[in-house]
């Protein structure tokens, strides 16, 4: 009976961080989904009326590029920045650099993701 309950723990356990590496990844497509689909709008809208695109100027925005940034000061997120929820309460829910505040949103998404 032991094993039996040893390894559903763990099963939950690893479930929970596996869902939470996924909350985060959410995290990244729900900010910068919109974003991407706004420069492609502009880009085909300034095809069709044959003027210069405006987001050929900025840099190029994937779900994997550029690394993650603070809204704020644009602060480069390190990668010990970035682990889900430990990190947003090491922080105490603030940017290492500015200090402005990180929305609840990031550890809600994680957090229900794991659930």
């Amino acid at each position: 009976m032991d094993l039996w309950l040893t390894t559903q723990v763990m099963d939950a356990a690893l479930a929970g961080v596996f869902g939470l590496l996924v909350g985060s990844f959410l995290n990244v497509v729900i900010y910068r989904l919109p974003k991407i689909l706004e420069r492609q709008w502009a880009a085909e809208c300034a095809e069709l009326s044959g003027t210069p695109s405006p987001a050929a100027a900025g840099e190029a925005i994937t779900l994997a590029r550029p690394r993650s940034r603070c809204p704020a000061c644009g602060h480069a997120i390190r990668w010990y920045e970035n682990i889900p929820v430990l990190s947003y309460l090491a922080l105490r829910g603030k940017c290492s650099s500015c200090g402005a505040r990180i929305g609840m949103r990031y550890p809600a998404v994680e957090i229900a993701t794991a659930g």
